[in-house]
């Protein structure tokens, strides 16, 4: 498994689902993007297609050489996942050979402003976000700062509804020749970052035939209507979200006869 984080945070956020997965018996990798957790600072001027095209891509890299080239699950919280998707759509073959699959957790680029007050308040921060090279951290956004750059890129996808990198690329049309196992989920009472909807359209662009959405809430059997950080840290998580994950990539593990246990 390799893991990777969300905005204003770091691998310190993944340690819950890190932790279960690995008392599940799967060989279990964290990484941090530039700039946060245990890397060095670094300059601002990247976004969520450079995390993309080098972290995610030097990551997987990294740990599939570790686990000698057998292929990975790529899990990715927000954020996180966002870059996943980006970096399948730029490399399909190569997400095809080296994924077993994709777990997308809280993770949407296209619906943040689909309603006028939803829409005011992505402006309002847009325009907060002005010119700063960095965000700070704070206790309502995450504890590390963030890529003022890379925020006003995931802005600007949710207030347009157009997933669309710096070269043209739609990477919704362009998942559609991603054909990998995906497992995305989306907390019920996660309504501003990552409603479900754009969750699930995320997720229904990949091409291939074994897709899953899940909405983790209440009416649908959950323990709560998990928010944005909840669905990957809450106490709660550890007995009624991660089995659920555990699950979904130990049955691919057995039906591609992939050493994915240790």
């Amino acid at each position: 498994m390799a893991i990777t984080h969300g905005t204003f945070s770091g691998t310190a956020s993944c340690d819950r689902l890190g932790a279960y997965l690995a008392a599940q018996g799967f060989g279990t990798w964290l990484f941090d993007w530039r700039g946060h957790g245990r890397n060095p600072a670094c300059g601002h001027g990247h976004d969520l297609e450079a995390v993309a095209r080098h972290d995610i891509a030097s990551a997987i890299e990294a740990i599939r050489s570790e686990e000698q080239g057998r292929p990975l699950t790529l899990i990715g919280h927000s954020g996180g996942g966002i870059a996943a998707a980006i970096w399948a759509a730029r490399n399909p073959d190569v997400a095809r050979d080296h994924l077993a699959g994709v777990v997308l957790l809280a993770a949407q680029a296209t619906h943040a402003a689909a309603t006028p007050l939803a829409w005011a308040r992505i402006r309002g921060y847009l325009a907060w976000i002005g010119r700063r090279n960095w965000l700070v951290a704070n206790r309502m956004v995450g504890p590390e700062a963030e890529s003022g750059q890379l925020m006003r890129q995931w802005c600007q996808w949710n207030l347009q509804r157009r997933f669309v990198g710096h070269d043209g690329m739609n990477y919704l049309q362009a998942l559609s020749q991603v054909r990998i196992p995906v497992l995305a989920l989306a907390g019920a009472g996660d309504r501003l970052i990552a409603p479900w909807q754009g969750c699930e359209a995320l997720a229904s662009a990949f091409g291939g035939t074994d897709v899953e959405f899940v909405l983790c809430g209440k009416a649908t059997g959950f323990v709560e209507d998990y928010s944005h950080s909840r669905l990957l840290m809450a106490g709660n998580a550890q007995s009624d979200v991660f089995p659920r994950i555990a699950q979904w990539i130990r049955l691919r593990a057995e039906q591609g006869g992939q050493a994915l246990v240790s």
